[in-house]
């Protein structure tokens, strides 16, 4: 069997997914400054597995201090990295880490604002939808089939969100839902959802314990899955248009529900 070469993960990126490593099984992508910083943080914290950085020799300098222990520094020139990548890369720095293990299944019933996307199609919406849930408060996201979460592009549309806020992926996230729901009195699922029921979002108060379901991009949520929502909520559309990407209305909906006064408390993984 041929000897690994540690730049094998960084070969060919632009449509990358998750990476297999002989010692760490799969692992995940990050690039650009600001990300592989925040990633060396967390693996200097102990709270992921930072396999390697590759960067430009210039950017290499500035790291050497700066790696957790056991994280291998390998440069190249910038010519040679942009190569390697498949794609002109311009960001100096990408880094390797192990793909930690899912949050406890239990832990789920501790959110009490909770993302739930049953179905996705797009690895920037999924991105774009967990840095939102990050930034703004939410405790965890509950996700069915879709992009992968450690994806390149999910990663780095997230912006480090892939670390920083449990995600439950499961292929039926309904079943879990419902046992969220049954877990305390007064929680409520909410639909998000331009029919002709649904409540103005200016005027949406979330129950304590709240869960928003978003549905895919294409159709939304079908008649089924609404039909396991206790209520639904929309936002107002003007000039024309019909609706909001999923990531944008999300955004919206999970700003509203993280207003002072109604945010929980994040569960610990």
């Amino acid at each position: 069997m041929p000897a690994f070469d540690p730049w094998d993960p960084y070969r060919d990126l632009r449509f990358a997914g998750t990476r297999e490593h002989p010692e760490y099984g799969t692992c995940f992508i990050a690039e650009g400054r600001i990300l592989v910083e925040d990633l060396l943080e967390a693996g200097r914290a102990g709270r992921l597995k930072v396999i390697s950085v590759a960067a430009t020799t210039t950017a290499a300098a500035e790291l050497r201090d700066r790696l957790p222990a056991g994280t291998d520094l390998l440069t190249m020139e910038p010519a040679a990295l942009s190569e390697l990548a498949g794609f002109p890369f311009h960001r100096g720095l990408m880094a390797c880490a192990q793909v930690p293990a899912p949050p406890p299944a239990p832990a789920l019933r501790a959110a009490r604002r909770l993302l739930v996307l049953p179905r996705l199609y797009d690895s920037e919406n999924l991105g774009l939808l967990l840095r939102s849930a990050a930034a703004l408060g939410l405790d965890g996201v509950l996700a069915g089939p879709g992009p992968g979460q450690w994806t390149r592009r999910t990663v780095r549309v997230s912006m480090g969100a892939v670390w920083r806020i449990p995600v439950w992926r499961v292929d039926d996230p309904w079943v879990l839902l419902a046992d969220w729901k049954a877990a305390e009195p007064g929680s409520e699922v909410v639909a998000a959802a331009l029919t002709p029921a649904a409540e103005d979002a200016h005027a949406w108060q979330p129950a304590p314990r709240c869960a928003l379901v978003m549905g895919p991009e294409d159709t939304g949520l079908d008649l089924r899955q609404l039909a396991c929502c206790d209520r639904a909520v929309a936002i107002p559309m003007a000039s024309g248009m019909d609706s909001l990407n999923v990531a944008a209305a999300g955004a919206i909906l999970m700003f509203r529900m993280g207003e002072p006064g109604l945010t929980g408390s994040r569960p610990t993984p």
